[in-house]
């Protein structure tokens, strides 16, 4: 059971409670013979149901891959009309109507030339209040689906769709947290559990809670606690390492999201999968990934480092998902800087870290640098539940943002455009942005932002805040009172520009000026034409919008 505090990394003090847990499987497989064929079988719905009209099946994992001749669904001994899927093996019926709250029984008959008949038994009940299943979601619903298929699409994943039972059993603990008032942060009550003495109880774990909606398929749910939309709370978990994990599987197949209040819930619902598959994020070629993490995660990833410390770069996740994978381990791990220099790296993987299975977490001990292209390397050999073992590896190279936040809205804004950008990551590298100076914004890579200081008009010569500025071009900006001059720092380059004097100074080297920096109402302020002369940025002026353009 993990329980977490993210802050998101793109707005300042705002903090979040989200909690992961993962369920194998919501319902228990049971298996005998059947004289010399053998099979196993998973049957649906189980125990408590809250739903009017429940999905009631098997399905059936024959070891002899055969087809059932003939076949016979009873419920309350009454035969009804089911049907059957040879492709999933599985027989399901949907009643037309509302089931009336009580007790039910249910039973599969099928058989096979040269064999007995084989008979599986089982009992639910449908409870008081149950509802019916509906495929009508809200506007922020969507927005919460959108988002998580964004990460999926950048990932290379295939996108996930709504399941009505797993918005159902959002809501409904959703609704359970937000009536309830759960704290997380001034008790120790976890955000997964509910008490049947409570009102709005559906099930007191995540399995409880997937009976009761009839959920068959493995499942998990993460839960974020925070005054902020459903999207923003769904960036958050996606940015804490040991929550990325629901969003990368590759049979991740449906979802449910639902927020109530600062309570947010999402559902994940797996398939089996194909075969194991190595998934990395941030993904290959990937062109706007954050720099760092500030952590207030619980477990804490840095809590068996004893000398890290937050913030930590952007934790890099690797994992091997699929059918029959048991533990994975990791052999190599590397990253390195635009220079070639290898990036010194916390490493968290089964064995030493309890919260990992299938995956492993990778953090640069000291934020990346904006701007900045990194390759990363890993190789991990996963253990089979047969025992045996085999070897995956990876290289790729991603690019860090050039102003912190600027990557979830640009995913956000449009993923389509975001993985033709990942598509031509080696082609082309720069940035836009654009200050109007008749306006208060400014546009980086088509984001608007709102300047702090509106440019500066004198005698035809247009200045722009030099904190503007920097936040645009991923630079850091420092203010030397001896000298009177803003200190412009970015990667390798250091420019002093000087309010006192037509002069600035580059990586130690000064330069005269017929344009310097102005200190205007105790703010420094960059003329235009300064720039391309100190930053080395391709600088254009558009008259007829008023639009300085800045390339780099």
């Amino acid at each position: 059971m993990n329980v977490i505090q993210v802050r998101r990394k793109w707005t300042t003090s705002v903090k979040i409670i989200a909690a992961l847990f993962v369920l194998l499987s919501s319902l228990i497989w049971s298996s005998k013979p059947s004289y010399a064929l053998s099979y196993g079988y998973l049957t649906y719905p189980q125990g408590d149901v809250g739903l009017l009209r429940p999905d009631i099946g098997v399905n059936i994992d024959l070891s002899e891959g055969r087809t059932p001749e003939s076949y016979h669904f009873y419920l309350n001994n009454q035969e009804v009309t089911a049907t059957y899927d040879p492709v999933s093996v599985k027989y399901v019926y949907q009643p037309k109507a509302d089931l009336a709250p009580g007790k039910y029984s249910a039973r599969l008959s099928f058989s096979f030339t040269g064999y007995e008949p084989v008979q599986i038994y089982w009992d639910f009940t449908v409870v008081d209040g149950a509802v019916t299943l509906s495929s009508e979601t809200s506007k922020e619903q969507q927005a919460g689906l959108q988002a998580i298929n964004d990460y999926r699409v950048k990932m290379g994943l295939t996108k996930v769709k709504f399941s009505d039972a797993l918005n159902v059993a959002a809501k409904k603990h959703a609704q359970y947290l937000s009536q309830n008032k759960i704290d997380p942060i001034k008790t120790a009550v976890s955000l997964h559990d509910e008490d049947p003495a409570l009102p709005g109880y559906i099930g007191k774990s995540l399995k409880e809670r997937a009976q009761f909606i009839g959920y068959a398929r493995s499942s998990s749910e993460d839960v974020a606690y925070n005054n902020v939309s459903l999207v923003e709370a769904i960036d958050s978990l996606f940015d804490a390492p040991y929550h990325r994990t629901p969003f990368m599987v590759p049979g991740l197949v449906e979802i449910g999201v639902y927020k109530d209040g600062p309570y947010h819930v999402i559902e994940f619902g797996f398939s089996e999968g194909v075969s194991p598959e190595l998934v990395v994020s941030p993904g290959s070629n990937d062109v706007y990934v954050p720099t760092m993490f500030d952590g207030h995660e619980t477990p804490d990833p840095i809590r068996n480092h004893a000398a890290a410390s937050y913030p930590v770069g952007y934790p890099i996740m690797a994992s091997i998902y699929g059918p029959g994978v048991k533990k994975v381990r990791l052999d190599e791990a590397e990253l390195k800087d635009e220079a070639g220099k290898a990036v010194s790296l916390l490493k968290n993987e089964p064995g030493t870290d309890d919260h990992l299975d299938t995956e492993v977490i990778i953090m640069p001990s000291k934020p990346l640098e904006l701007d900045s292209t990194y390759k990363a390397k890993v190789k991990l050999t996963a253990t089979m539940e047969d025992g045996t073992t085999k070897s995956y590896s990876k290289e790729w190279m991603f690019r860090t943002e050039p102003r912190e936040g600027v990557g979830v809205l640009k995913l956000h804004n449009d993923a389509v455009s975001y993985t033709l950008q990942m598509g031509n990551f080696g082609l082309n590298r720069s940035h836009l942005v654009s200050f109007a100076l008749a306006g208060d914004k400014y546009v980086l890579d088509l984001i608007p932002y709102p300047m702090k200081q509106k440019p500066y008009i004198q005698e035809g010569t247009s200045f722009l805040y030099i904190r503007d500025l920097a936040a645009a071009l991923g630079a850091t900006v420092e203010w030397d009172d001896k000298q009177k001059a803003a200190v412009y720092k970015k990667k390798d380059k250091t420019i002093i520009f000087y309010t006192s004097r037509n002069a600035y100074n580059l990586n130690g080297v000064e330069h005269q000026t017929e344009s310097a920096a102005k200190l205007v109402n105790e703010t420094t302020m960059i003329p235009v034409r300064l720039l391309s002369e100190a930053l080395g940025a391709k600088v254009t002026y558009v008259e007829s919008t008023k639009t300085v353009n800045i390339s780099y």
